[in-house]
């Protein structure tokens, strides 16, 4: 006997993911679309905002005590960062602080929507960083959260 079939349950395509939304900020598991044993998939896809009339749609600041963030940007406007492009993936360690950069939340103010396209993954186990992952590496993304102000001292 033979098996000529897909080694998956089933396909979804992200384009026909539909999040949650809420008139405050919902928290990260409205994106998520998959779960397993040893990792989460989320999938950030075009929605509305918080709709409260004085919500800050911008995510909060936070760490993942329980696993990395991995997430790869696709398409869109990530309301939520600066200088990111398509294509890029960013790396976040479980237990470093990490969210909106400096201007985002400003920014986020008053926006109805998101144009956003992005799939993240969580694993429960630290992810290994290959020697072709460090060859590609933004060297100051650790940066992008510093505020760029005159009266800020920096070492």
């Amino acid at each position: 006997m033979g098996y000529d079939g897909c080694c998956y349950p089933y396909a979804m395509s992200i384009f026909n993911f539909e999040p949650i939304t809420g008139r405050i900020h919902m928290p990260p598991p409205i994106h998520q679309q998959f779960q397993s044993k040893n990792f989460v998939v989320c999938s950030f896809v075009p929605r509305m905002y918080d709709y409260h009339p004085q919500a800050i749609p911008a995510p909060y600041h936070h760490s993942n005590i329980d696993s990395d963030e991995l997430l790869y940007y696709v398409d869109g406007d990530f309301m939520s960062r600066n200088n990111i492009q398509q294509g890029q993936i960013t790396l976040h360690p479980g237990g470093i602080p990490h969210g909106p950069h400096p201007g985002a939340i400003e920014r986020s103010i008053g926006k109805k929507e998101t144009n956003e396209l992005a799939v993240m993954i969580d694993p429960f186990n630290p992810v290994m960083i290959t020697d072709e992952a460090m060859a590609i590496e933004v060297k100051d993304y650790y940066k992008s959260w510093q505020q760029k102000n005159k009266n800020l001292v920096t070492q």
